[in-house]
């Protein structure tokens, strides 16, 4: 404690209560005696507080040391309990670490021994490579996907536009045969016939070839030649239908100009023209009309014969994979392949030695100890400023006090007329 102890003002106080007997006037040494007497109580009471102020801070030193061992052993079994941990982690890590470069070289050794590429990373991976060579070796090779050849999304795109663009070229010869008027909305009914009547027919003509080229392989399904033939039919009616739209508009044009010539006067005599045959010599117009919509016929029946092969390579490989899984040849290295990825997921669903537990535990412990040691310092230090008050009062009054017994001991002398008058 930061103060005297009783005792030792009590000494003080004896000492100068023995020095009140060489006090020369007896009415100064009877009011040091009375002023004595009161200093004593004085002493008395601070020995008290001093007893009080050395209980309470002998409880507020239990009480908060209880608080303080408790943060402090909780603290120390959490960072216990994070050490256990975070080390148990890191030697369960390291081993499925070693588990996976162990099992990588087992199937390292799996793939080689099966003749797979080394960088194959699951079994359904492995039976896909292993049918592709199975069906290469027996001469049904599959061809890559169309999605990565530059031609390939050139001809689709093409084969799209021509459907468009020949029920265009429908419309406008529709147009020309019912709308003689050139009546928008009579315009707009035959463009969108002529687009609805080309796209209709290409798509069946796709369709068709569809179904003839998985006709073969597939049960409950007409022959292929009756989808040929369909394919023909709709071909040829395609054609017809077109090569008489464009036939008919050729001569409503051939005619129309013929008039308009006729009342510009450009024909003089129409009469005295000798007879020729009535047919107009556009055979070209109505040739490149036919080309296109042969070729947009074609394009449709090559894209259907594209979309069947590449569904039944789908089928042929499906089915080879199944075959490999059925006979059990590369079961080992299927496994050896997918063990490693099993264990890398089993090794990423460990928690990383950093994150085992949350800190939170860790800050609440401080929190609470820091609680209990403030507690203890304010307690402390209000205890001990009121008695340190009480004890310098005290020892100032007894300094008092010793002064005043000095002074009556050793009286200042009495010079001139008041040394006379003693």
């Amino acid at each position: 404690m930061p103060v005297l102890d009783p005792a030792q003002f009590a000494a003080l106080l004896d000492d100068l209560r023995g020095e009140l007997s060489l006090v020369p006037d007896e009415a100064t040494r009877a009011a040091l005696n009375s002023r004595a007497r009161l200093l004593h109580l004085n002493v008395e009471g601070y020995r008290v507080q001093h007893g009080q102020a050395r209980s309470a801070l002998t409880r507020v030193l239990a009480e908060t040391g209880v608080g303080v061992r408790g943060s402090w052993e909780r603290q120390q079994e959490h960072l216990t309990f994070m050490n256990a941990a975070s080390g148990g982690v890191e030697r369960d890590y390291e081993a499925a670490t070693a588990a996976i470069e162990q099992a990588r070289a087992r199937r390292f050794e799996a793939l080689v021994g099966v003749g797979a590429r080394p960088d194959t990373t699951g079994a359904e991976d492995l039976y896909t490579q292993q049918a592709v060579m199975d069906l290469a070796r027996e001469g049904h090779a599959i061809r890559p996907p169309e999605q990565k050849s530059g031609s390939k999304r050139v001809f689709n795109g093409f084969a799209v536009f021509s459907k468009f663009f020949v029920g265009v070229i429908s419309g406008v010869s529709i147009n020309l045969l019912f709308n003689p008027e050139s009546r928008l909305y009579l315009t707009l009914i035959a463009l969108t016939a002529g687009v609805m009547f080309s796209v209709l027919l290409l798509w069946l003509v796709d369709e068709l070839a569809y179904r003839a080229k998985l006709a073969p392989v597939t049960p409950g399904m007409a022959p292929a030649r009756a989808y040929t033939a369909g394919i023909v039919a709709v071909t040829a009616l395609y054609l017809g239908v077109e090569g008489f739209l464009n036939w008919d508009g050729i001569l409503r044009v051939t005619a129309e100009i013929a008039a308009n010539a006729a009342q510009q006067g450009q024909l003089t005599d129409l009469n005295a023209l000798p007879e020729t045959d009535t047919a107009p010599q556009h055979w070209s117009l109505l040739t490149f009309t036919l080309a296109l919509v042969g070729m947009a016929a074609g394009a449709a029946l090559v894209q259907g014969r594209e979309r069947a092969r590449a569904v039944l390579e789908r089928e042929r490989l499906a089915a080879r994979v199944a075959q490999l899984k059925a006979q059990g040849t590369l079961a080992d290295a299927a496994r050896a392949t997918d063990h490693v990825t099993y264990l890398e997921r089993a090794r990423d669903r460990l928690a990383p030695p950093r994150d085992v537990t949350s800190p939170d535990h860790a800050r609440l412990n401080e929190r609470v100890l820091h609680h209990w040691e403030q507690e203890r310092d304010s307690q402390v230090q209000a205890i001990s400023s009121r008695l340190l008050a009480e004890a310098q009062h005290l020892q100032a009054t007894l300094e008092d006090f010793a002064g005043q017994v000095q002074a009556a001991r050793f009286p200042p002398p009495r010079r001139g007329l008041r040394a006379l008058l003693r």
